[in-house]
């Protein structure tokens, strides 16, 4: 009886002290830790990747795993569950006891030994490459239109909201967030969650078209009804807006491929006509426009090169000047009249009106 008495409470210890280190160990795992976010008003993948992950450039691991529900990274909306990386499902309950820590190896079996222990291999879901061209950076581009601007625009009347005091409703410097009553463009039944771009026009390539400046991304938050003005969101700025501001849908087409370029020879060349944002050293990120457009075969996506020809050599003075490469572009918007580039790359600091534009890398 001696005997059979030492050998459970050893046997049992053991089992104590099993179920205590998994105790301590099920505590190393912060209960507090979220596995999901429900999406707020004003919420970003930048600031949830900052506040989850401690680096807002960790975003793109929070897109690739609510693919399903993001279609575009740059817009969330209120009341989505987002999962959030690092975060694994509880496993089941189950009548057999489960160890979830490190493997204890008894010296022997023996009755009192768990039975059925199995190891589950998690499967990670493939990452989903993001977009070659973001859809926020088709959206924000200048593009060149025809020479009147975009036809059937519709327009911004004012403030949605009445004011608390005697004064007219506002019509100046909408900022984000605010509604706005809209006449919508023709042809548009401006449902709910529908979006527009309000813009204004830049300046007239002669021959060509004229560039069409994005001053902010608007949502419709209440379609007309029985002839009423529908009621857009602001929800994205780029430049001032105010009333009266032409309006037209968005258009993202050709957007969000995540193909590669593929390297492309063409012998066909034109030049520079336009730079977005004036400076006097143009340099990365700037939009470059050129006239080689969609009746060209352009698409998003598509790489340019900016470079300064070879010069001719001049007897008796001077040498040929061999051909300089300036700058590296990215084709984010395409229209029948032209396409916009932005600068990814420079080489030297010539980038302007004029310079030279050959296609180097077409979207398979």
């Amino acid at each position: 009886m001696n005997i059979l008495r030492s050998g459970w409470s050893v046997s049992t210890a053991g089992l104590i002290l099993l179920a205590s280190s998994g105790s301590v160990q099920a505590q190393d795992v912060r209960a507090d830790t979220p596995t999901t976010h429900t999406v707020k008003k004003g919420d970003t993948l930048w600031d949830l990747a900052k506040r989850y992950l401690g680096d807002a450039y960790l975003w793109p691991g929070i897109y690739r795993l609510n693919t399903d529900q993001i279609d575009d990274p740059h817009w969330i909306y209120p009341g989505e569950i987002l999962r959030l990386p690092g975060a694994e499902p509880a496993a089941a309950p189950t009548d057999a006891p489960i160890i979830a820590q490190r493997p204890v190896a008894p010296p022997a079996t023996t009755v009192f030994t768990p039975a059925g222990l199995r190891k589950v291999a998690l499967k990670a879901a493939a990452p989903v490459p993001p977009p070659h061209v973001a859809f926020g950076d088709v959206v924000r581009a200048a593009w060149i239109a025809p020479e009147k601007g975009p036809a059937g625009a519709g327009k911004l009347l004012f403030g949605a909201d009445i004011p608390g005091i005697a004064m007219a409703r506002s019509t100046s410097n909408f900022q984000m967030f605010d509604k706005v009553l809209m006449v919508p463009p023709v042809g548009s039944v401006a449902a709910e969650r529908e979006r527009f771009i309000a813009y204004t026009l830049g300046e007239t390539i002669e021959g060509v078209g004229t560039i069409v400046i994005p001053t902010a991304l608007l949502e419709v938050v209440r379609a007309p009804r029985n002839g009423e003005a529908a009621t857009v969101e602001v929800r994205e700025l780029y430049g001032m807006v105010n009333a009266n501001a032409a309006v037209i849908a968005i258009d993202t087409a050709g957007a969000g491929s995540t193909a590669s370029p593929v390297v492309y020879s063409d012998t066909r060349t034109t030049t520079v006509r336009a730079i977005h944002r004036n400076a006097v050293l143009p340099s990365l990120d700037y939009e470059v426009l050129f006239d080689l457009g969609s009746k060209d075969g352009m698409r998003i996506g598509d790489e340019v090169e900016l470079f300064r020809p070879r010069e001719k050599e001049v007897p008796g003075e001077r040498p040929a000047i061999p051909e300089v490469s300036i700058a590296r572009a990215q084709v984010i918007r395409v229209t029948p009249y032209g396409s916009t580039a932005r600068v990814i790359k420079v080489n030297q600091p010539a980038i302007k009106v004029g310079e030279s534009v050959r296609i180097t890398a077409r979207m398979p």
